[in-house]
């Protein structure tokens, strides 16, 4: 389980939407190399935080280095 940073709750969703759909627009050299290279990083830092994803992300990741950076690939440009 992941634990927020701000108020110590489990999985926080703090941030006002407007500006978590302006982050997640935005996928840049370092999202894409994180997702071919550390697949599970990536996701952690695009869906900020320990979501059903991360988790798919960390078991894909696991089986092979492939399936993962994929998966991490089509997470981060979605």
């Amino acid at each position: 389980m992941c634990i927020c940073v701000k108020c110590g709750c489990f999985s926080c969703k703090h941030e006002t939407p407007a500006k978590a759909d302006d982050e997640n627009q935005e996928t840049g050299f370092l999202d894409v190399m994180l997702a071919i290279f550390l697949p599970p990083v990536a996701i952690y830092k695009k869906e900020k935080g320990c979501t059903a994803k991360f988790w798919v992300n960390i078991l894909l990741s696991s089986v092979a280095v492939v399936p993962g950076s994929i998966h991490a690939a089509i997470v981060i440009s979605s």
